[in-house]
């Protein structure tokens, strides 16, 4: 009698589909479409609804068995490797204990470490090259979705009425964020790109398509600074100046240079690229918000519980309810104050400094090239949108992934069925397949 045989490298595989098809929003796309949900907005944003809260606790609880199994947690090198993000998540759960809705701000922590746990368990069981294909073609499959659905369902793919009417945002619940992601998958791509990988290029181009569709200047300035920030470092390493500090060093300073002379005029990039000084209204959101800063300046109002607090009550009487202060940086000062805003800062910096590293002794050095550079746009898009650490943002699970770092180089897996012929019997240790950053 035939037996199914479930391999642990199939479910492994089929639990990170479904967390990355999860933490994009493609699943919550088509339980929308079923009316899944009743709740307007506000409520919709404030309590999540009972899919969320099923499909983020099977991404936090799975993940946790695993590196609990492996015993993950016992290892120095872990907390040595990623001393500032377990700052940053430390600051986070110390805030809800002074929030003004202690039980919305644990909700959101919960969601928070499931991305973290999940983008933890992807770092440790993939290479950095398998991650980024795999992300940037998941990615692109869900642009091609959505252009699919643009033939048969535009009324669901585009956007209809108001200042963005006739812009393309597919399976994406907001089309400048879908905007956004697909661009990272074509910075993601750029190694498999550059190697005439098919798939990527297709997933590429779908991307891109999406992109243009949506009418994102932001994405196509992502999309152009990744990559020629991408072609100049990946430039230095086939000069082979990245096998010396300091000429890697020097090129580096001049690249930064060029940076902060595009920064000192980017009221004239915004005039080319199409975009109002306000940056829609941006501005103006920061305005109203500074003073409010201001007053909870040194500890802020808890994670995620300022717009449920009564100080929000001024700024939403002005302006209406916007969930969140458009702004990475600003919304962590509202969350946590000044104290949580430098464990950001320096939770960002030790990222780019762990692939900036490994640029001159890993033989994977266009990956992490790759790696460097949406670490890099991470830090700048964050000043004008909710990035990081935004929980329902699927550039925020990028980063996790490609911040977090394991240096244990082998895991032993259960095994779940009878190996085939010639493979290695269970229990052995299997050569683990983890990205070193």
């Amino acid at each position: 009698m035939n037996t199914l045989e479930v391999r642990y490298t199939t479910l492994r595989n089929a639990f990170t589909l479904f967390g990355v098809l999860f933490y994009i929003q493609a699943i919550g796309f088509f339980f929308g479409l079923a009316n899944v949900s009743n709740l307007d907005a506000a409520e919709k944003d404030l309590e999540g609804n009972v899919v969320n809260q099923i499909c983020g606790l099977t991404t936090l609880l799975v993940p946790l068995f695993f590196f609990l199994r492996n015993k993950v947690f016992l290892s120095k090198s872990f907390y040595r490797n990623n001393a500032f993000l377990l700052i940053f998540m430390l600051c986070l759960a110390a805030s809800i204990s002074w929030s003004h809705d202690p039980m919305l701000s644990f909700k959101r922590f919960v969601a928070l470490i499931s991305v973290v746990f999940f983008g933890g368990f992807v770092a440790y069981n993939y290479s950095l090259e398998k991650i980024a294909f795999m992300l940037g073609c998941i990615i692109g499959a869900a642009a091609l979705l959505g252009l699919i659905l643009a033939l048969v369902r535009p009324d669901i793919a585009f956007i209809y009425g108001g200042l963005r009417d006739g812009a393309f945002k597919g399976i994406f619940p907001d089309k400048n964020a879908g905007a956004r992601i697909n661009a990272i998958a074509i910075v993601l791509l750029l190694p498999m790109i550059r190697q005439l990988n098919p798939w990527a290029i297709l997933c590429a181009v779908c991307s891109l398509v999406t992109i243009v569709l949506a009418q994102s200047a932001t994405a196509i300035a992502l999309i152009v600074a990744g990559a020629v920030s991408y072609w100049y470092f990946l430039t230095l390493i086939r000069l082979h100046i990245n096998r010396s500090l300091p000429a890697l060093l020097g090129t580096t300073l001049i690249y930064l240079v060029i940076c902060l002379f595009l920064y000192g005029n980017y009221a004239l990039l915004l005039e080319l690229t199409g975009r109002d000084p306000s940056l829609t209204d941006r501005t103006r959101i920061w305005e109203l918000l500074t003073p409010l800063i201001d007053a909870e300046l040194l500890k802020g109002y808890g994670f995620g519980a300022f717009w449920s607090s009564p100080s929000a009550e001024t700024f939403i009487s002005r302006w209406g309810y916007i969930g969140n202060a458009h702004s990475g940086y600003m919304e962590t000062l509202l969350n946590g104050g000044i104290v949580q805003l430098i464990a950001l800062i320096l939770m960002l910096v030790e990222a780019l400094i762990k692939h900036y590293r490994a640029l001159m002794v890993d033989q994977s050095a266009r990956f992490h090239v790759s790696a460097m550079v949406i670490i890099g746009s991470f830090m700048l898009t964050n000043v004008v949108a909710y990035v990081i650490p935004n929980y329902r943002s699927a550039e925020f699970l990028v980063f996790c992934v490609l911040a977090l770092s394991f240096r244990h180089h082998h895991a032993t897996y259960p095994a779940l069925s009878r190996p085939p012929l010639g493979q290695r019997p269970p229990g052995k240790a299997l050569p683990r397949d983890s990205a070193k950053a």
